[in-house]
Formats: structure tokens, sequence, C-alpha cells
């Protein structure tokens, strides 16, 4: 009898993910993911080098965004009329309509580096007068296959162990929903997933010395991942685990290192030195759940009584709601309208995600001892904290006692950072075959639920 082949975890990943992936992308409506509007602004006004924020949109795109975007947050059923209209919008390049309001002068804040993949889109779009929904489309497209391109690269480069771990993470229903939308955040994951598998498994072979080619790949992975708001810039700093055995002299450890992590870091303050003098300087606007935020006086406060900034995140994760909700949105929720799944999903996929991060083979020495786990952790903590700080600044009105808005989802690109860190082995799902069962069908079941919620939110 001929034995089928077996598929690797990457390729399972691949599979699924582009699979999912691509129903995400044709079933939700444009601009039905969040943030697609923001980010479909932004890669415009890197594609016509206004950096620092344009006038305004083509009045095709702006009329798709005002038409299709109205419509998902009307909450109406969307019809076969609704795609053939918008279908129907012309590009009008050369009309150029003003922002309606201040809060949009925030996206801006992105570097436009993290546009890299979607600011050619928008070029070539409007170079072939293509219609808007055509450039929209082919955004989403592009940001699907990069992302799923890097994290199927991750898996496989990781060590064994962690492997499992990370193909569920990235299986996630949020993760896959927001891969298939437009916006940077499949560039931002794929780029931590793929960031710390080279670190791990660098870290991992110890006898095995650098050479200038994973130098190079290390250093411009970790540049393009501290890009991503000043919130990720230390997020390189993961490369502080690479063993000394890995270095000809502890000179060139430190010169490798900071190779690998200050370029990224002081790129990321430059812009945000930009951003602040540029934009952000008397900056007002309203949310839309109404909070009144003015970004530089909420950082002022913070830098002027920080105990109290202390006291915000503690109510934040003792007396809010901000924890369950950040752990909803980590595991699975789509849409703009934050389409959740039903609760007994989100249990399924607690219990697994907590059983296959538990179980299997210890991670190597390298990425287990103690220097190596307070790295982990300690970049992964202060990462949460200044996206958190971030949220605070951005959505929060001036003052408030908790920090409301924070999602997830932010903390999907530095996931990985902890795989290695589960403080016991369990025994339950230690055949690695059903490690990696669990960790394929978990998710799935949760994609095949977030697609019925995706179908009834639009369609039904």
């Amino acid at each position: 009898m001929t034995r089928l082949p077996v598929i690797s975890l990457a390729d399972a990943y691949a599979l699924i993910a582009l699979l999912f992936g691509a129903f995400f992308l044709v079933a939700t409506p444009p601009f039905g993911v969040g943030d697609e509007t923001a980010h479909f602004e932004r890669s415009y006004e890197i594609a016509t080098g206004r950096y620092l924020g344009a006038e305004g949109l083509p009045a095709g795109m702006q009329t798709l965004i005002d038409d299709a975007f109205g419509r998902v947050k009307s909450g109406d059923r969307v019809t076969a009329d609704d795609y053939e209209r918008w279908s129907r919008i012309d590009l009008a390049a050369k009309q150029v309509t003003p922002w309606p309001e201040p809060i949009r002068a925030v996206l801006r804040l992105h570097s436009p580096v993290c546009y890299i993949h979607l600011a050619p889109v928008v070029a070539l779009g409007v170079a072939l007068n293509l219609p808007p929904l055509a450039i929209f489309y082919l955004g989403r497209l592009v940001a699907l296959v990069i992302g799923v391109f890097l994290v199927r690269a991750a898996i496989a480069r990781a060590p064994s162990s962690l492997r499992p771990a990370m193909l569920l993470v990235g299986l996630l229903p949020t993760a896959v929903v927001f891969f298939a939308g437009y916006n940077i955040e499949s560039f931002l994951v794929g780029l931590g997933f793929y960031y710390f598998a080279l670190v791990a498994g660098f870290a991992s072979e110890p006898e095995k010395r650098l050479v200038p080619r994973e130098i190079a790949l290390l250093a411009a992975t970790g540049f393009l991942f501290g890009q991503f708001k000043t919130g990720y810039m230390l997020a390189p700093a993961i490369a502080l685990i690479l063993p000394r055995s890995k270095f000809a002299s502890r000179r060139d450890q430190i010169a490798v290192l900071a190779l690998c992590i200050a370029p990224g870091i002081l790129a990321s303050l430059a812009w945000a030195g930009v951003v602040k003098s540029s934009i952000l300087g008397g900056l007002v606007y309203t949310t839309m759940d109404g909070n009144h935020v003015e970004p530089a006086a909420q950082l002022a406060g913070i830098i002027a009584d920080p105990l109290g900034y202390a006291s915000v995140l503690w109510r934040t994760f003792t007396a809010s709601d901000a924890p369950d909700f950040a752990w909803q949105s980590f595991l699975g929720l789509g849409g703009w309208t934050n389409i959740p799944l039903p609760p007994l999903v989100y249990a399924f996929l607690t219990l697994s995600l907590a059983l296959v991060w538990l179980s299997g083979d210890k991670p190597p020495p390298p990425l287990t001892n103690p220097f190596a786990s307070a790295v982990q952790s300690g970049v992964f903590a202060a990462t949460a904290l200044a996206i958190l700080t971030l949220v605070y600044l951005q959505w929060d009105g001036v003052g408030d006692k908790v920090i409301s808005g924070f999602q997830g989802r932010y903390l999907l690109a530095i996931a990985p950072f902890v795989a290695a860190l589960a403080p016991v082995r369990l025994s339950f799902l230690a055949a690695q075959g059903r490690r990696a069962g669990l960790a394929v069908a978990a998710p799935m079941l949760g994609l095949v639920a977030m697609a019925a919620a995706v179908l009834a939110q639009y369609y039904g």
C-alpha cells in the first residue's frame, strides 16, 4: 500500500491560512476589518510620496469609503447590488476630496516603512486608473500572501518544539481575519514570527557561528519589525538571547547585537520625533466612543505624574473589563464591528492553547536558561506596556482612569516570544503527533465558527 506523504506543520499552516484567508477576503465587505479605512488612506499617501500626510484622497477612493464603510457601520445586510454599485465607482484621481475630520491625521503615525507592500499596489492602481474597489481587493490579496508566507517561513525555521504553538497562534481566527484585511497587520505579525524564529533557530545551535548572510538577515528583519510604531521598537532586543558561542569574540557579539537592535530603535524614535513635532502637536479629536483625545496633553500628564499612570495601569488590569476584551480579541474577534464567537469556542481555544503551550518536548537550553527566559519575558512585557501606553495616548481621554481600546491582536506579533517559557511540561500531549493535531484542529474549529459568524453578520 502506498503511504500518503506527510505534510509539514509549516505547509499545513500555509494551506489552512490561505484557504480560510481567501474566504474572509471575499466574504468580508470592503472596510469590514478593523482599521482598513486608515490603512487604505495611508497607503495612498505613501504611494504618492506624501509621508507626512496628503491633503485628502482621490474622489473615487473617498466615495468607496463613504459608501462601503457606511454600509458596514449601519449593520444592514450587504447585497449583490452593493458590490455592483461599488465596482462602478471610478478612481477620479485628479479630484481630491479633503480629509473631513482631524482624527484622520492619527493614521499618519505609522512609518512609511510599514507600507512597503501596500504602497506599490496603490501606485500601480493609480497609474493604471483602476477602480478603487480593484485596488482595495488587490491590497487585501497582497497582505494575505505576505503574512502567510512570513509565518510559514517562521514555523519552518523555528525549533521543532515551538512549531505547534506558533502554528496555533498563527491560525487563531483574529489572526486570519486580519491577515485577509487591507492593513499592515499581516506584515507586522509575519515579521514578528519570522524574527523570533531566526533568533530561536540560531540560538538553538550554539556551536555554529553566525555568518554574514545570517547577520544581514537578522538585522534587516529586526529593523523592519521595529518600525511599527514605537510600541514595537524594543521587540528586536529578543536577539540578546543569542549565545556567546555564536560570535568570534565579545566585540563581535556587541557589534552584531547593536546592528540587529539599534537601527530599528533609532529609526523608530526619529519617526516618533517627526510625528510629535509635525502631526501630534496641538492635535485634538474625538473617537467613535466619544473620548476627547489630546495626545500631547496625555503624554505630558504621564511624564508629570508617572505614579498616577501606574495607578491607571493597575486599575486597567484589576478593575475593568479590559483584560477580558483583550483576551477575546486575541483569540477570535472579527470585523470592524467586533464580531464575537460563541463562548464555548473561546473556552476551547483557551484550553487548547494552554495544552499545546504546556506540553511537548522542552525547548533547547539556550532558550530556557535563566538569562534567556528573563530576556524573552522582559521584552514581551516591555513591548506590551509600550503598546498599551500608545493606546492610552491615541484613544483615551486626557486623564482617563483606565485604558480602553486595547486589543489582544496587538500582541499576536510578539506571542512567539513566550512560546519557550512554559513553566511545566504535561505528559497529556507528549506525543508530537497529538500536540500537532490539536494545534491544527482547535483553530480550524474557531475559523469555521468565525466564517459562520461573518456570513451571519453581513449577509444573514
